[in-house]
């Protein structure tokens, strides 16, 4: 088994998050949200994993570089 090293920031802490990429359900790009004249929360990805049950995780890394090391996982 291999995995895919994410990077997951909660409360404005940064973790490595580490994801068997034959588990993943779903990735998608949620955009920067604003409210009152700041970002409430920064742009990011949602990557849904079938052994994570409330959604999955919140990532740095965009969809397309989520892709890239999936293919380079397969390697």
């Amino acid at each position: 088994m291999k995995l895919i090293k994410l990077t997951t920031f909660w409360l404005g802490i940064e973790e490595a998050v580490y994801i068997n990429p034959n588990h993943i359900g779903h990735i998608y790009n949620v955009p920067e949200k604003w409210d009152y004249g700041r970002v409430e929360k920064r742009q990011h990805t949602r990557v849904g994993v079938t052994t994570h049950n409330n959604g999955g995780f919140e990532v740095l890394e965009s969809v397309e570089q989520i892709i890239k090391l999936i293919e380079e996982n397969k390697k």
